[in-house]
């Protein structure tokens, strides 16, 4: 099964689906697995020269994609219906629509995507940021790993499982405008571990004087968010979504 969204004539358009295997027992198909059922419509997409013709690019990563496109949706959603049904896949046509990006985003392998026109150039540009739900999953683990639960675990253990869980989200993450957001976890990692250290400790202050920014950083090795993203970065579908 899978589903598309599609954004016509906007600049950027998108499709957006997700594969699982018809008889696979309800459970998601791997990315090994939609990579081999997938690569069948990359060449059909190549071959039948879908983007140079109908001006609708696949972007596909294992299961997850989006297609760019400039019109003929229902031309281009047939074609992949077709290609599908000979694999025995199917489209889930209740999550495909058709999405205009400068009205309304929508999400994509973590991240939320609308088409935006700059204030200073008066020029459209995607705008793309984490989504809610990969905001609320990130500081969900940092809450988790420090709440009253883990107090009795060496504060050594639980800087390491934090650096191990905040690296990866913001080096998924690291990317475009969503520099905002990374500061914004920066500034709530900070605060969540001085509120461990504080009930650790029975500190009835804040904890800004007992632990600063260079007790966090240096003393303690607590991982350093960057907060100023790249706009020349590629971005990388790997890691945490």
């Amino acid at each position: 099964m899978s589903s598309i969204i599609f954004v016509p004539n906007s600049g950027i358009s998108h499709r957006l689906f997700e594969l699982k295997v018809i008889y696979c027992v309800g459970g998601e198909i791997s990315p090994l697995l939609a990579n081999i059922y997938l690569n069948v419509l990359d060449k059909v997409w190549k071959m039948k020269k879908v983007e140079e013709r109908w001006k609708a690019r696949l972007i596909r990563y294992a299961d997850d994609c989006v297609v760019p496109g400039q019109g003929n949706t229902e031309r281009v959603l047939k074609g992949i219906r077709t290609v599908l049904g000979h694999l025995d896949l199917s489209l889930n046509e209740a999550k495909t629509r058709v999405v205009d990006a400068r009205k309304e985003s929508f999400n994509f392998l973590g991240f939320t995507i609308q088409v935006k026109k700059s204030i200073k150039t008066g020029k459209r540009f995607p705008l793309i940021r984490p989504s809610k739900e990969a905001l609320a999953e990130i500081k969900a683990e940092i809450k988790a790993l420090t709440c009253r639960k883990t107090l009795h675990l060496p504060k050594e253990v639980v800087i390491k499982k934090l650096n191990e869980v905040v690296r990866g989200w913001a080096g998924y993450f690291y990317y475009k405008n969503c520099s905002r957001d990374l500061s914004t976890i920066k500034r709530f990692l900070d605060e969540r571990v001085r509120i461990y250290l504080r009930r650790k400790h029975a500190k009835k202050s804040r904890g800004y004087k007992a632990y600063p920014y260079q007790y966090l950083y240096e003393t303690l090795g607590l991982y350093k968010i960057p907060t100023t993203a790249p706009w020349t970065q590629t971005a990388k579908a790997v890691g945490r979504r």
